[in-house]
């Protein structure tokens, strides 16, 4: 009896078609899903157990993908250095590594650069021995990292994509098991990549590429970030124009039976004097269905034992313009740029224009900061240091609204004259 021979080419899409399709459904799996895992994990034991069935077309096409979505995460993070710097603080603290903090700048600086150098060279199929290699490593790193980032939550937002691109950490375990596979596919197919290409052209690439990504990260830090993925940006709403009613639910228990109900709150029966005898409150839920895109809470404060005044939408939506200048820590913050920023405010306000600054620093410290830079006519309020880092990547850095629209956005460093600026005066 003739035995059914299964062409050599199948295995090698079958799993093409089933990293895709994987790569598609992590969208459907914000959370821990054990089937969507097993598929994961079994996809990748297919790979192992059809490593010499890869055909050079399949692997070409893994290879490509792997250095995009590798080049996208690159850029992604290198458009906004200081986010990936804050990302990879927030990891050392979690992990109790305070002393190498200092190093989380050039830490994103450089990890952005390799993660977009591989990504390059694997598309261009440069050096293929050595860069697969170190993409593996790099691969190996980091989905042991985001297992622990989906089991135990150091940091809630891994960053993997900037702002560019939010996922969940279990999103993120997912996306690098797929990645993982894809990996060990270019591994397998090493000898089928590999091309004649003279040395120093393959260098000469890698080296261009580190240059001209370097020299990018460093012009997004010096200024604001070529392409803002954050929520604050020019043209956004900050609130929206005509907002949904937020709908509050309250949860009650049953005395009798110790069965707990949620009920919209303006269906709760509290007409009924039995419900009301034998039902005791539990807790409460709002649910707001607006976008949130200003993301922050400003407060008012007169002291340091002051809880504060939430001021947000009364500031932002007021219909008249507002310079509000974002000084996340006042004690790091630039001197010139203050001194820069001190200037304009004052043309500012000379003019009839409302301005304000906004700071996570302690009242006592913004007292200080007044009497050093004379700005002793400016209100300052407070919100927290993480809301205020994501409205500008400046400090100081000095954003434009009117009616909750964001107008315009500067870093101290291309901060215009106020003659130059364009501020509207109604």
């Amino acid at each position: 009896m003739n035995k059914i021979s299964i062409p050599a080419w199948i295995p090698s899409y079958a799993i093409l078609l089933l990293t895709l399709l994987l790569a598609v459904g992590i969208a459907f799996f914000p959370g821990l899903s054990w089937l969507f895992l097993l598929l994961l994990c079994a996809n990748i034991v297919f790979c192992v157990l059809n490593r010499k069935q890869f055909t050079y077309p399949s692997a070409v096409v893994f290879r490509i993908l792997v250095g995009g979505l590798f080049i996208y995460s690159g850029f992604s993070k290198g458009v906004d250095p200081l986010g990936t710097q804050y990302v990879i603080h927030d990891y050392l603290e979690a992990f109790k590594l305070p002393w190498l903090t200092s190093l989380s700048l050039a830490g994103s600086f450089i990890l952005n650069m390799i993660e977009f150098t591989l990504g390059v060279l694997l598309v261009l199929n440069v050096k293929i021995r050595y860069t697969a290699w170190l993409t593996a490593a790099m691969m190996a790193f980091f989905t042991c990292l985001t297992l622990n980032d989906a089991i135990a939550e150091p940091v809630p937002d891994c960053g993997c994509f900037g702002k560019a691109l939010v996922i969940t950490n279990w999103q993120t375990f997912y996306k690098n098991l797929v990645l993982d596979a894809g990996v060990l596919v270019v591994l397998f197919s090493l000898k089928k990549l590999e091309n004649k290409r003279a040395w120093f052209k393959e260098l000469s690439i890698a080296g261009i590429t580190v240059l001209l990504f370097l020299g990018f990260e460093y012009y997004n830090y010096r200024y604001l970030p070529v392409i803002n993925f954050l929520d604050w940006k020019e043209g956004v709403r900050l609130f929206p124009e005509n907002p949904l009613p937020v709908r509050h639910y309250l949860t009650y228990k049953d005395l009798r039976t110790g069965q707990e109900t949620e009920y919209l709150m303006s269906e709760c029966p509290f007409a009924d004097a039995e419900w009301v005898a034998n039902n005791e409150f539990v807790s409460r839920r709002d649910e707001d269905p607006n976008p949130q895109t200003a993301n922050i809470n400003i407060m008012e404060k007169s002291g340091e034992d002051d809880p504060g005044y939430d001021v947000t939408k009364m500031l932002l939506e007021q219909e008249s313009p507002l310079i509000l200048v974002a000084v996340y820590d006042l004690d790091a913050a630039n001197a010139k740029g203050v001194e820069k920023t001190a200037e304009f405010v004052r043309r500012a306000q000379e003019a009839g224009i409302d301005c304000c600054f906004l700071t996570a620093s302690s009242v006592d410290r913004a007292e200080e900061f007044k009497q050093q830079y004379g700005l002793q006519n400016f209100p300052f309020y407070y919100a927290d240091n993480t809301s205020i880092k994501a409205v500008i990547r400046s400090n100081p850095g000095i954003v434009l609204i009117k009616n909750a629209y964001v107008l315009k956005l500067w870093d101290w460093r291309r901060l215009p004259s106020f003659g130059q600026a364009g501020v509207p005066t109604l």
